[in-house]
């Protein structure tokens, strides 16, 4: 497997979201390699910390790749090849799942991650672009991920994207008895885990969401003495009402343009615009208009850093755990393709000995290797005789 990556480390927001691609943007890039390039497995991870192709194929294979993705942002060459990072194989299977465990995430440790991974990966199989290596490793990734939530405290402690914007929120709006909230996105994944943590929070807090659905069917939330439901194009009547307003959705385009903004607002209070989308979903120059303030998911990796050093102990111990999966993933893979493409040889060793094999074992492998081959037969047989005494 190969990846390639451009994440949060190294090009900020403005510049990263250039390289984003929506959903009909990534089905046309399906669509290009199928015609361009023998492929079978292509997985495209693409969410506000990092924009990440994964693919099983050789280095002429992601040449291409890289060449289609390139087509779809031109005049970005420059700044793609000045920051791309490159994984294959072993490295490659360990980065995603450094990834997928919050390893190499802003905030240390979230979980949105595996939710976010789980869809590129089923975005895949929906398109026939799941070869069975994707297909093994992802789940591999999915698995472990299971592993670390249940066994260290790296992902229980309360640092993710979601507490993050909330505190933010909470803290901007601290001399308030009852913050106004504005959410548009709030039936999106991340808009509905800011909501929930935000109520979750605060018992005095309003929140108006928006929807897209006229009969506003399907909701996460009804309507309660905290949230309101309204639809999206009546966002801008209250933009006046609100502290704070957060926009986190997957648009092409602006949810909320600096012109419209100032001709709807009537209090001067200050308020808070908070962009979590990328590309922004808000224009730059409503921070220049009087009390408006605007931040972006900069400002919310910003605030992770200072949270990272709590998780620090546990990623390590998670660290050394990745790299025991990633051994026996790559072992597992040697074993799918020696009895994929060694029939012959495999038929040919049933008819050996398990002592034949053990004396040309000791004749190619260092001491400590063959040491540990025969700890493994010798647990195994006690625990073949274990089942028999059951």
């Amino acid at each position: 497997m190969y990846c390639i990556s451009i994440n949060y480390k190294q090009l900020k927001t403005e510049s990263r979201e250039a390289f984003s691609m929506q959903e009909k943007e990534q089905e046309a890039f399906f669509s290009r390699i199928q015609k361009e390039v023998s492929i079978d497995g292509v997985i495209l991870l693409m969410t506000c910390n990092r924009c990440e192709i994964y693919a099983a194929g050789s280095k002429d294979t992601m040449s291409v790749i890289e060449r289609i993705w390139l087509a779809q942002k031109p005049g970005k060459e420059e700044l793609f090849y000045e920051h791309i990072m490159r994984y294959e194989k072993e490295n490659a299977i360990r980065h995603l799942y450094r990834v997928i465990c919050g390893l190499d995430s802003a905030v240390l440790g979230e979980v949105e991650i595996i939710h976010q991974i789980k869809a590129a990966y089923l975005f895949s199989k929906a398109h026939d672009m799941l070869d069975p290596t994707l297909h093994i490793i992802f789940q591999g990734a999915l698995h472990l991920a299971k592993e670390i939530a249940s066994q260290y405290q790296l992902t229980k402690l309360p640092v993710s994207v979601g507490t993050l914007t909330t505190g933010a929120v909470l803290s901007f709006c601290q001399e308030k008895k009852e913050p106004h909230i504005l959410l548009v996105g709030a039936r999106g994944e991340m808009g509905n885990i800011i909501m929930k943590d935000i109520v979750d929070a605060c018992q005095t807090v309003q929140i108006v969401a928006t929807t897209r659905k006229h009969h506003r069917q399907g909701l996460a939330f009804a309507d309660t003495k905290q949230i309101r439901w309204v639809h999206y194009e009546e966002r801008y009547d209250y933009v006046d009402w609100a502290d704070v307003v957060i926009s986190a959705t997957n648009s092409p385009h602006y949810t909320f343009v600096a012109s419209k903004v100032q001709k709807y607002l009537k209090e001067s209070n200050m308020r808070l615009f908070l962009d979590l989308a990328v590309p922004r979903d808000i224009e730059e120059e409503i921070g220049t208009l009087s009390d408006c303030v605007i931040e972006n998911m900069d400002y919310i990796e910003s605030l992770a850093k200072h949270n990272n050093q709590k998780k620090l102990s546990e990623a390590k111990k998670v660290e050394l755990y990745i790299q025991e999966k990633t051994d026996e993933m790559e072992k597992t893979l040697l074993m799918r393709d020696f009895y994929a493409k060694k029939k012959e040889q495999t038929v040919w060793l049933q008819d050996k000995s398990a002592s034949w094999l053990l004396y040309r074992l000791k004749d190619h492998v260092d001491h400590n290797c063959f040491a540990q081959i025969l700890d493994v037969i010798g647990t195994a047989q006690e625990q073949s005789t274990e089942r028999k005494e059951l």
